[in-house]
């Protein structure tokens, strides 16, 4: 299963760097949706943030929501940001 890493906003509010996919109880087709679902789920003072964030699969932008993340060893979740 894969590693969820998380940046900048979306550390703060997690409270970690990475986390085991599995601490969020998903199930065995997760797609970004799913996550993102998952994510708002623990995290309710977040949806916000979490309603934006991209997805990273092993360094690659996923675009379509319905791509399975199972097959992935990390998964980047990347809240929106400004600059370079």
């Amino acid at each position: 299963m894969a590693t969820l890493r998380f940046f900048a906003s979306t550390r703060a509010v997690v409270g970690a760097n990475e986390v085991p996919v599995e601490n969020y109880s998903l199930p065995a087709h997760v797609t970004t949706d799913v996550l993102r679902n998952a994510l708002i789920g623990a995290y309710p003072q977040a949806r916000n943030l979490f309603m934006t964030c991209t997805f990273l699969a092993d360094g690659t932008r996923i675009g379509d929501r319905t791509v399975a993340l199972s097959e992935f060893d990390t998964i980047d979740v990347l809240p929106p940001f400004a600059g370079g």
